[in-house]
């Protein structure tokens, strides 16, 4: 099976698993909207707060384990028991601050609710954890179907603690709190993850490595939380609960974006870290399909958008939240392009990198959240959102080419950008016939996407299938994908491509010099993890990747 139909194999199974799940979850909408009624904003903002507090407490360990545990060079058992470690610690330093939250000025809705918080950063920040850990133990099936459990059981609880029990915020919280402990007991019965657990000769280089790589991630995670919900809080603190929840509700329409999108990269990271030949040809033609399909699922979403939250909300106090839903759909689209570049980060472990940009990103969001609510209400905290992931995606593009040369059709993006933005413009300002208009855009965008999306499905489809459709939809002949394979690539095109060919390590009998790790061996398969390791972080910092970068 080659690397296209690897990746779209593991994206069909996560899209079992997370996809159901998420859009039931966000089904669940309709439900939770009419139940908490204007309670809705507050109990969207409790959950944003407990969701920055997870990076904060977690140090942000769960991607450490996603990049490590993908790495054959790194022992899972190391990769395991340091990020249980780090989890548990951390919620326990949380639960013994969380009393002081509820006096600092601007969380006063926390009161009375900080412990609960403080409980649902634990199970979340484990539950996540155990999942990211068997995803990078290749159980793709296992972590889609627990993805399927665990929302049912949230269904369940949530119904439960809303309606029956009447226990609004509350409920609310505990509806996600006890399915998400819930789904990492499972995890931990059906993958046997404590056979990964062993704090003695616990390997200290691998531990370093991932608290380096995790802890500038702390601050990224920060910045992307205020880049995607400051402008709630924002717009909270400035007009009130009402405007907020329905600005909360409008949120969820452009989530259907963002949860197709995560369930790709999903399956695009592990890819990512383990398709090493051709590596920025790899990058570029997934862009390409991915930008595609990102944009034209935008365009169908704002000319669906009136619909679409009558059907995901309840009352018409949500229903007139329409009207945010196009600009925010356009900030989506930049978070999906720029949250694909931030796998370059991943890959060359350049979270630093990753950090700065969205720190940028975040700034911007927040000045012009300051400037632009107070004159544009909502709509200035949508157009905020869209600008600062565009710059996100802006300074990505010009930065990840250092690292891994991805290809860009800026002619494409701009049409796609223009076409996207004067859609949603029509739309907000309600145009005579701007369904008409709308529809004629969205078919203009199905149009200059159209050779990226059929070039992705020559890569994927059978060549007996390919032969059986007509020239014209496959654009090529039809004999052509019966000898449709890649060639290998020559030795000039690899470097040109951004190869990654490293000798493979071979351990020495005689160190070079003393470490100042003491060796440790792996009791099971005897081999030295930490000379292996020391060895290679001594050849990455001689390695420069400045040979690939044309």
């Amino acid at each position: 099976m080659n690397k296209y139909k690897t990746l779209l194999s593991n994206t069909l199974i996560f899209a079992v698993g997370t996809f159901s799940s998420k859009i039931l979850t966000i089904l669940m909408t309709r439900f939770n909207t009419h139940a908490l009624g204007s309670d809705f904003g507050t109990a969207s903002v409790l959950q944003d707060m407990g969701n920055v507090l997870i990076p904060l407490f977690s140090l942000q360990i769960v991607d450490g384990i996603t990049r490590f545990g993908l790495d054959r060079r790194y022992n899972k058992k190391d990769v395991f028991t340091v990020s249980l470690l780090v989890t548990c610690l951390g919620s326990l330093g949380l639960l013994l601050l969380s009393p002081l939250l509820e006096n600092i000025p601007g969380l006063e809705f926390m009161k009375g609710r900080s412990m609960l918080v403080a409980v649902f950063v634990f199970t979340s920040s484990l539950r996540n954890m155990c999942s990211q850990f068997i995803r990078a133990r290749n159980m793709v099936k296992l972590y889609a179907a627990e993805g399927i459990f665990t929302t049912f059981t949230t269904v369940i609880f949530t119904l439960l603690f809303l309606y029956p029990l009447k226990m609004g915020v509350t409920g609310f919280m505990l509806g996600i709190i006890i399915p998400d402990l819930i789904g990492a007991a499972v995890l931990f019965w059906i993958a046997g993850l404590h056979k990964f657990i062993r704090f003695r000769h616990l390997n200290k280089l691998t531990t370093e490595q991932m608290l380096k790589y995790s802890a500038p991630l702390i601050p990224n995670k920060v910045a992307f939380w205020l880049t995607n919900s400051a402008d709630r809080l924002m717009v909270q603190s400035m007009l009130g609960d009402t405007v907020s929840s329905v600005f909360a509700g409008a949120y969820k329409i452009p989530n259907l974006i963002s949860l197709v999108v995560s369930v790709f990269l999903d399956a695009w990271q592990m890819s990512s870290i383990t398709e090493e030949k051709g590596r920025a040809r790899f990058f570029t033609k997934v862009f390409h399909a991915m930008t595609a399909i990102v944009f034209v699922g935008s365009a169908l979403v704002i000319l669906l958008c009136r619909p679409l939250i009558d059907v995901l909300t309840s009352g018409p106090l949500f229903h007139k939240g329409w009207v945010y839903i196009p600009m925010l759909v356009l900030a989506t689209a930049f978070s999906c392009l720029a949250s694909f570049l931030g796998t370059v980060y991943m890959v060359e472990k350049r979270s630093v990198n990753n950090m700065v940009t969205t720190i940028i990103a975040a700034v911007v969001n927040v000045v012009l959240n300051v400037v632009l609510i107070p004159l544009w209400g909502p709509h200035g905290a949508a157009f905020a959102t869209f600008m600062a992931y565009f710059i996100m995606f802006i300074t990505r593009v010009f930065d990840t080419r250092r690292f891994i040369h991805v290809r860009f059709s800026p002619l494409r993006l701009t049409a796609d950008t223009v076409v996207l933005g004067l859609e949603a413009f029509l739309m907000v300002q309600n145009v005579k016939w701007c369904y008409l208009w709308c529809s004629l855009l969205t078919v203009l965008m199905i149009a200059i996407n159209f050779v990226p999306l059929m070039q992705s499905v020559r890569k994927v489809l059978p060549t007996r299938i390919l032969a059986k459709l007509p020239a014209w939809l496959t654009g090529e002949p039809k004999a052509a994908p019966v000898m449709h394979r890649e060639p290998e690539l020559t030795h000039e095109q690899l470097s040109q491509d951004e190869e990654y060919a490293r000798e493979e390590y071979v351990q020495p009998k005689e160190a070079p010099h003393r470490s100042r790790y003491k060796s440790t061996v792996d009791e099971e398969d005897g081999f030295d993890y930490e000379a292996y390791l020391r060895a290679k972080e001594e050849e990455d910092e001689d390695f420069s990747h400045d040979r690939y970068r044309h």
